[in-house]
């Protein structure tokens, strides 16, 4: 009789320099593919590297409890309303959002939009602190928002998909 194997993902049993090496063979991969250039040297592929530290740090802040969702990262761009990030396997339904609507996102979600849409965004001529409506009427996103409006106004691809657990 077979049982079932749980696994638990945390910070002790994920390699982070697997996932820096991995992200840094699709970013150079992608750069190639990118560029017209059909004499890349290696010194140029080897510029491009991916921000280990940064890895570290997203990986403490969304894998462990300690220090969580109250790392300084998170916290730069949401208030989290839990410490414990909690992840669940979702469906995606309806159309992509430019925003997620603040009442019904859970921290895990918020934070990931807003670091993506930072992290892929310039700025809006004439961004305000108070964005909740005009960033949207312009064409940009409001990140860094709370359910009190204030954020700042950028312009980003990134969409939020509301998935749900069934």
């Amino acid at each position: 009789m077979g049982g079932l194997l749980f696994y638990i993902l945390n910070a002790a049993n994920i390699n982070s320099s697997a996932i820096v090496a991995a992200a840094s063979l699709v970013a150079r991969t992608l750069y190639i593919l990118a560029s017209d250039d059909k004499s890349l040297s290696s010194t140029a592929l080897d510029a491009i590297n991916v921000n280990a530290s940064l890895v570290e740090e997203l990986m403490s802040c969304l894998l462990d409890c300690e220090p969580g969702l109250s790392c300084e990262l998170v916290k730069s761009y949401i208030v989290p309303t839990n410490q414990c990030p909690n992840h669940y396997v979702g469906v995606i339904l309806g159309e992509p959002s430019s925003n997620p609507y603040l009442g019904y996102v859970d921290d895990v979600s918020r934070f990931i939009w807003n670091f993506l849409a930072d992290r892929t965004s310039s700025s809006m001529e004439d961004a305000s602190s108070d964005c909740s409506k005009e960033c949207s009427n312009k064409g940009g996103v409001c990140i860094k928002a709370e359910v009190d409006g204030k954020g700042v106004c950028a312009i980003s691809t990134t969409r939020y998909l509301l998935a749900r657990s069934y």
